[in-house]
């Protein structure tokens, strides 16, 4: 039995406190600074209904305490002064070892006081187990079930490692509440009590728990209000929570000492706020570990119904009963999921409740298989095309590869469930190869500039230069990016600089290292190099009103190698921003991206053609050194005295159809190719009229330039 502890807000006997003045008349169980500690944590709670419980982990005197509080305000105590009251139970890991989680014992032990209106004074001893109401298995979790659709949804509260730290916003009334974190502590096994939780975070702070009720900055946030609204987690802890299938036995609090130590329960009121002071009305039910394990081993059968540990589920491969069982618990939330558009977790579920039991299949095949095969591939495309579609979810790589990920796991799921393979499910395959696709990129913006490496070296084994030459518009674009860093006369910014081959635009480089690099700005010109200790500086680019170069610096005749090829040098700034030049002088040795036909789509009212949403941040990273990009359909003629224009109007695409149509001779399309795109011009399929299309780079005089993507 725990020790109890209990703080109400009464004068008596003062002595120094944190906050105030206070009295405590401590056990010989609990050490000093334990005691302290938890006079300490105060009553932080003020509101007249209600209750907060928080559990932590306390160290002192070289020994682990684990600490389940709960705090109520309830009218005047006995000298008729605000009553707010902290009682506190107190845990060895011995103790821990053989009881339910915390958030578990919270809810079921009912020994709990609202309100001490006596004399500070000592409860008699009770040397039972904590008698705790019965309630059901934490596994399955029923409640998520309840609360949120799916038992799946327990694992939102924990990962590979244990707890994970979150914040939960809009929770239910304290005793679901409860039961929801009892539950997720489940997931853990005897781990358990390793999971801290506040349930409010807002009088408590979130600082020190796993699990903070409220508002906690710097970590996820899940609403509970829209739980059921979400979607479910995967992996094995869902898996668990779900079907119950697989779960380990109930918690510990960590490693078991062989020598028996004694627990304290403690109940604490403030010592802050406005009435002073507070007063220390100690409890406790002193019993050793040793006599513990004695009565609670030894009670008489009749007694096992209120035993502290709820027995866990029993061996999936007992019997078959024991599976059909399982596997009727998931059939609930097969159907709750299909019913919120989740056929992907839903088919999960399907397939390990199948698993579980071949009756469970015989049973229920024709009831769930033909709806969710038939809409599996069709509301999943949906969802990540969605999600694809989103510019929240597209801004950088890791949502991409999350979408590939999901993707690929439907793809999966799909095929242990013989998915009919219709247009759909072709969509779904090409969602997961072009959210790879990005996801595989280093998209960052490119300046771009064509020109000629100068290169001069004396000899295999002496140093060599490669000079190159950067138009005005290019320099103009560098400097502005100077600018930008925040460099001035008297301002030296730090930044990083390497060397790349340019073969397609936005590979990926994770080897090649970058160098330190300095930009500083002058009188006539602005330089950003890269800094070494042999004082010659391996990369210079220099603009300005009489210079407008890179220049490349090489220990042997590497200079030599440059000529004809492209290179990309990339910067980096302290934050994390980056900046690229692209150095054409091979336009031919340069291969465009192939983002495909789905990159693009047509505006129905207006016939304008432009980039998907998880493309636009490919087209937009391109800077055209002078000129500017346009995108244009297969055929188009050049030069074009139009404004270039990333957004292609149905007027150019009909225009260009028109002369195709009356062009013959050599290089002519065919009839047939022609007559195919006049027919999905006119079924208003702009996108499919204009293929192949392409990313161009544009002079100010309309010639053609670089071919950058292409949508084919």
């Amino acid at each position: 039995m725990p020790l109890q502890l209990i703080f109400t807000s009464a004068p008596r006997g003062l002595v120094a406190g944190r906050s105030g003045f206070c009295t405590v008349a401590r056990h010989a169980a609990l050490s000093e600074r334990l005691t302290q500690q938890l006079e300490a944590l105060g009553t932080p709670h003020d509101d007249a209904d209600g209750a907060t419980f928080t559990f932590r982990r306390l160290e002192a005197g070289s020994q682990a305490w684990y600490v389940l509080s709960r705090f109520v305000a309830r009218g005047l105590d006995y000298s008729q002064r605000d009553n707010r009251l902290a009682h506190h139970l107190v845990f060895t890991a011995e103790e821990a070892a053989v009881l339910p989680p915390p958030a578990a014992l919270a809810l079921r032990w009912n020994g709990w006081k609202d309100a001490w209106t006596e004399e500070p004074t000592w409860l008699k001893e009770d040397a039972r187990p904590l008698p705790l109401a019965a309630h059901p298995v934490l596994t399955p979790a029923a409640g998520w079930r309840e609360f949120a659709g799916t038992g799946a949804k327990a694992a939102w509260l924990v990962n590979a490692s244990g707890a994970a730290a979150v914040s939960l916003l809009n929770p239910p009334e304290s005793a679901t509440l409860l039961r929801l974190l009892a539950e997720s502590s489940a997931l853990l096994g005897r781990a358990a009590w390793s999971a801290t939780f506040t349930t409010n975070a807002a009088k408590t702070g979130a600082d020190g728990f796993d699990w903070a009720v409220g508002p906690a900055s710097g970590r996820p946030t899940i609403d509970l209000a829209q739980a059921a609204q979400l979607a479910a987690p995967a992996g094995e802890h869902a898996r668990i929570a779900a079907t119950g299938a697989g779960a380990t036995a109930p918690a510990a609090a960590g490693p078991t000492s062989s020598a028996p130590r004694r627990a304290a329960a403690h109940a604490n009121a403030p010592a802050t706020g406005t009435n002073g002071v507070t007063i220390a009305v100690v409890s406790l039910l002193v019993l050793v570990a040793g006599s513990l394990a004695f009565v609670y081993f030894n009670q008489p059968a009749k007694k096992k119904a209120v035993e502290t540990t709820q027995p866990g589920p029993p061996p999936i491969d007992s019997t078959a009963a024991d599976e059909l069982l399982k596997a009727n618990r998931a059939i609930a939330d097969v159907d709750g999921l299909m019913a919120r558009n989740d056929f992907v977790a839903a088919g999960k579920l399907w397939l390990e409740g199948c698993k579980l039991s071949p009756t469970f299949a015989a049973r229920y095949r024709d009831q769930y298989l033909p709806r969710l095969k038939s809409k599996f591939a069709e509301t999943t495309t949906a969802s990540l095309l969605a999600r694809l579609e989103s510019p929240t979810a597209t801004a950088n790589r890791k949502g991409m590869l999350e979408i590939a990920e999901d993707a690929a796991e439907a793809l999966r799921i799909g095929e242990s469930l013989e998915v009919t393979k219709d247009a759909a499910w072709e969509e779904l395959a090409r969602i997961r190869s072009r959210a790879e696709m990005v996801g595989s990129l280093d998209i960052r913006p490119i300046i771009l500039t064509q020109g000629e490496w100068l290169t001069a070296d004396l000899g295999p084994n002496s140093p060599s230069t490669a000079e190159f030459k950067l138009s005005m518009a290019a320099a103009e674009k560098i400097g502005r990016f100077i600018d930008t860093t925040g460099a001035n006369k008297n301002v030296t910014v730090n930044a990083r600089l390497r060397l790349l081959p340019l073969d397609s635009f936005h590979a990926r480089d994770e080897k090649t290292k970058y160098q330190p690099a300095e930009i500083r700005t002058g009188s006539q010109a602005n330089w950003i190099e890269a800094t070494s200790k042999s004082g010659r500086q391996p990369i210079v680019i220099g603009v300005g009103s009489r210079l407008n170069t890179i220049t490349l610096n090489f220990a042997d005749n590497s200079a030599s190698q440059l000529r004809d090829t492209n290179q990309l040098i990339e910067i980096e700034l302290a934050d994390g921003s980056r900046q690229t030049i692209a150095l054409i002088t091979n336009v031919k040795a340069l291969r465009p991206l192939n983002l495909g036909l789905a990159a693009l789509k047509s505006d129905v009212d207006t016939g304008v053609v432009h980039a998907a949403a998880w493309a636009e941040p490919i087209l937009n990273s391109f800077i055209a050194s002078s000129g500017s990009l346009g995108l244009y359909p297969a055929g188009h003629e050049f030069p074009d005295r139009d404004l270039a224009s990333t957004r292609a109007t149905k007027s150019l695409l009909e225009t260009d159809l028109v002369r195709l149509e009356r062009k013959s001779g050599p290089g002519a399309p065919s009839y047939d190719e022609v007559k195919a795109r006049r027919s999905a011009f006119t079924a208003q399929d702009f996108v499919k009229a204009g293929a192949p299309w392409s990313l161009r780079s544009v002079s100010a005089r309309g010639e053609e330039g670089l071919l950058l993507v292409e949508f084919r």
